[in-house]
């Protein structure tokens, strides 16, 4: 420990001298709204990051926004709210629930990510999502974390962040840091607000009403909040589309899905068919030809979605030293994603239907050419454009109490009970594989002709599209956890308080799935399940060392530990030690270091049971200096290893913050996190062989059968696998460990800033703000032996930028909102011609809000508002690629100019 303390006190110092030299004024990173920060004279409340009553973390950098945030932002929904702050990297000038229009079998949520520090498609973050200061149940089929989609906006009456490592407080997840959703404890009357959203080809909308009464000595109130959201297709955005480079540059969109040699290969109408690597388009059947078009024309890029979210809350203070706080909820989110069903079949010789559709000199079945053709085709013809779905459906409930007793002497004990489920699930429909069967049979009524869909038995094409991928998981969590605090002694600087606590969670999961089930079918699949308990013991200790004179603190030290004990992997201790020193009234210098963590998900540990061998006709990656013989196998081992450990994090920063003048708030934070035993599979490609030397085993002479039953006896099903391979004399030259591990490695470092003055005038105020995160190297790992890779060479803007200016005149307000993602270096391929650089993308949003001036009757607290987000309709940058896979655009994501019209009233 003393070593990790020299270690902070050389950072905080080298820190504080950088910064020293840092343009300060230029920065900021105050509240996000004036209205936003908790009452600095209630002494009962407790700020995200901290566990002591009235006070803020100390030495941590923190953003709040409040209720007039979504107002400006004119956001429908929680993540709608978070992609205006610019330190939510992954949101920031984006459409957040378009994460739902990609794959619905890897990604069902839609989560924020501080600095993008997890991907998506993972099963845990490394930003952990509170309601109240307190956890729920995870939401996803395979992720395991908490969706913002499901908190009711109408309910919320703040939102705190935090980014640093909070594991020393929280526990797991907090690695990148905290957003905690504060929703509303008293409220008195009734109120009403509605938004309508609409741009071309596109519309939204939403609806809150919250009903309450406050008695004085406590309150109760029910909030429910509804949206609705129109899906977006690729053919109503110019900017959406698949983009490569052949041998000339990008031809332009074609939705005619029948000319033959465009640049975009992706969906093909009518048929291509493939004999010997020779590609033959219909109907002119030319060799070395084929049908194009661009496939995201008819797919939802953004899906259509509908929330319901409902809130409700009782306070009561039973007596002068004890008060309850209850809070229950229910969200729902389903989203619905459409598209063309496509295919490709391997039409055998005797299918009746490729009489008569072949290239002139060309016959299935000699000796010459493959004895079956890959025919891709596309069942629009017969059932239309929206010929595939995919759904989500995410359901959360719950309901927690907070008992709050004051024991005397400034000590209080807080107990909490808590207790949340979620249901999620996904599907996906698709060409059964029993597909395969009829491009191979032999009668009218069994083949399947995919040269014209529409010349098929209705039965067999009712039995070939009666296929889907499914999901479903079920979350149980169980968390109770009490706290004692209070004040310790009288120090130079105020109260030294301490806090001390122990919480235990009870997690329940059951998941099942399918790669392929008849529609429907899921239900009928058992689950897997898997349960563990996590018992912690965890406390905090504020030092206010050195008064200022005025009675408050010139120097304040915090330390805090957390020790969590999992009934799976085992324990960890997790410390955090912050410094705040204010030498003067209008500075603070502030730095804290800590360690933090993620656990292993039920999910992943989940992987451990499901392990799978898998035997493939070809060699996937070859040593350097080996031959391997013609025909050789690979087998692999897939799923997660048993007993995955928690993913580590050492993170540290320090700041700046300045008030020189009254209304001119200023400052800067500098981060860094270094991010170990990152759950990760291993390289797909030859880097396998020096990124993870110990997960491939290779012979060109061939592995030895006591080498493949060491290697597959003990998964289920391994045994007989590789008892086949070596009964049939076949030759095996690698075996690959596939398995999820703890392998990866990211380090992250960068600035955050803001800048925040408000000017009142005879009129009313003006304001002016800057906010933005500048990330400064982003250096990662597969594996502790793989080279480094340096992300934000390329890939990776290098400056999250937002900008607002406004005005304030009696009860009219305009405000104006520069959003801007910078631009980044990519690494060019080998298209013609070659793109090195997407450009930055800028947007920019209008407010305005009207409240009608009177003091009864219908007109009485009655707000009007109008957004107009995108003024300038502004398209992301193009991003060419040679891979039909991309939609073409990059570095964010719009709906197009939007108008939302807003209507707010109380009762």
């Amino acid at each position: 420990m003393q070593s990790n303390i020299r270690t902070f006190a050389r950072r905080f110092a080298l820190g504080t001298a950088v910064l020293a030299l840092c343009p300060v004024a230029a920065f900021a990173q105050a509240p996000a709204d004036a209205d936003a920060p908790p009452p600095a004279s209630d002494k009962d409340i407790v700020v995200t990051g901290t566990l002591i009553r009235g006070k803020v973390p100390v030495g941590a950098n923190a953003i709040t926004i409040g209720a007039q945030k979504l107002q400006e932002t004119g956001a429908a929904t929680s993540n709608e709210l978070l992609a205006s702050i610019p330190q939510v990297t992954n949101y920031f000038n984006r459409v957040p629930v378009s994460d739902l229009g990609i794959a619905v079998n890897q990604i069902q949520i839609s989560r924020p990510n501080l600095r993008n520090i997890s991907p998506n498609n993972a099963s845990s973050s490394g930003t952990l999502i509170l309601v109240d200061g307190h956890r729920i149940a995870s939401a996803g089929v395979n992720q395991a974390s908490i969706d913002p989609d499901l908190i009711p906006t109408g309910a919320i009456e703040r939102v705190e962040v935090v980014t640093e490592g909070g594991s020393a407080i929280y526990g797991a997840d907090a690695v990148a840091g905290v957003i905690n959703f504060i929703t509303r404890k008293r409220f008195d009357g009734v109120k009403v607000d509605a938004h309508y959203g609409v741009a071309k080809n596109y519309w939204q909308w939403d609806a809150s009403a919250t009903v309450g009464k406050n008695w004085g000595s406590g309150s109760a109130y029910l909030s429910y909040s509804y949206t609705k959201s129109d899906a977006l297709f690729g053919r109503e955005r110019d900017y959406i589309r698949n983009v490569s480079y052949a041998s000339q540059p990008y031809l332009g969109r074609d939705r005619t899905c029948d000319k033959p040699n465009l640049a975009v290969n992706v969906v093909f109408v009518p048929a291509n068919f493939t004999i010997s690597s020779t590609n033959y388009a219909l109907p002119g059947l030319v060799a070395n030809t084929f049908n194009a078009c661009d496939g995201t024309d008819n797919k939802s890029i953004v899906p259509r979605a509908e929330r319901h979210g409902l809130v409700a809350g009782f306070s009561q203070d039973l007596s002068d030293s004890t008060a309850v706080d209850i809070r229950a909820y229910y969200g729902q989110r389903n989203t619905l994603t459409t598209d063309v069903l496509t295919g490709t079949v391997n039409v055998g010789p005797s299918n009746p239907y490729a009489v008569g559709n072949l290239p002139a000199g060309v016959v299935l079945g000699g000796a010459v050419v493959a004895t079956r053709a890959a025919v891709s085709f596309s069942m629009a013809p017969l059932l239309g454009l929206a010929s595939q779905y995919s759904k989500t459906s995410i359901k959360e409930w719950g309901a927690n109490v907070e008992l709050k007793q004051e024991l005397g002497s400034n000590w209080q004990l807080r107990v909490l009970g808590n207790w949340s489920e979620s249901d999620s699930s996904y599907e996906l429909t698709k060409m059964s594989s029993r597909l395969a069967a009829a491009g191979t049979a032999t009668t009218a009524a069994t083949a399947f002709n995919p040269f014209n869909v529409t010349n098929n038995n209705p039965a067999l094409i009712a039995d070939l599209t009666d296929a889907e991928l499914a999901g479903q998981t079920r979350d149980n969590l169980i968390n109770v956890r009490g706290i004692v605090e209070g004040k310790l002694l009288d120090l130079p600087g105020g109260d030294a308080r301490l806090a001390m606590g122990y919480e235990h969670v009870t997690d329940s999961l059951q998941q099942r799935f399918s790669d392929e089930v008849r529609i429907g079918g899921l239900n009928a699949l058992p689950y897997s399940s898997y349960t563990r308990h996590v018992d912690s013991f965890f406390g905090e200790l504020q030092l206010p060392v050195l008064g200022n004179g005025d009675g408050g603190s010139m120097l304040t030290v915090s330390a805090a530990g957390r020790y969590d004990k999992y009934s799976d992997f085992g324990s960890t201790f997790n410390p955090k030690v912050g410094v705040t020193f204010k030498p003067a009234r209008w500075l603070a210098i502030r730095g804290n270091w800590g360690t933090s963590f993620t656990a292993p998900t039920p999910l992943d540990q989940l992987g451990s049971q499901r392990n799978t061998i898998s035997s493939f006709p070809f060699v996937a990656f070859t040593r350097p200096g080996d031959t391997p013989q013609g025909g050789s196998f690979t087998v692999a081992l897939q799923g997660s290893q048993p007993n995955l450990q928690p993913q580590k994090a050492d993170t540290w920063s320090v700041g700046v913050d300045l008030d020189p003048v009254s209304g001119l708030h200023a400052s800067v934070n500098y981060y860094d996190v270094n991010f170990k035993d990152i759950l990760r599979t291993p390289s797909t490609d030859a880097t396998i062989f020096t990124s993870f030397p110990n997960n491939i085993t290779t012979s060109v002479a061939g592995l030895t059968p006591a080498q493949l039953h060491a290697f597959a006896d003990s998964t289920p099903g391994g045994a007989a696998a590789v008892q086949t391979l070596i009964n049939a004399g076949s030759v095996v030259y690698e075996m690959v460990d596939f398995r999820t591990g703890n392998f990866g490695i990211v380090r992250v470092k960068g600035i955050d800033f803001a800048l925040n003055y408000r000017h009142e005038t005879g009129f009313g105020s003006l304001d002016f703000s800057v906010n933005g995160n500048r990330p400064l190297s982003r250096k990662s790992k597969v594996s502790p032996t793989a080279a480094t890779i340096d992300e934000l060479a390329t890939e990776n803007p290098k400056l999250f930028l937002q900008s607002t200016i406004g005005a304030t005149i009696g009860d009219f307000r305009a405000q104006a909102t520069w959003n801007h993602t910078g631009g980044y270096d990519i690494v060019p391929t080998t298209g013609i011609p070659v793109q090195s650089r997407v450009g930055a993308y800028n947007t920019v949003n209008l407010f305005f809000k009207y409240d009608v001036p009177s003091s009864s009757g219908v007109l009485k607290d009655l707000s009007l508002t109008l957004n107009v987000n995108n003024v300038a309709d502004q398209d992301p940058p193009v991003l060419y690629r040679n891979n039909q896979n991309e939609n073409g655009f990059a570095n964010g994501f719009t709906l197009g100019r939007m108008f939302i019209f807003g209507v707010s009233k109380k009762f």
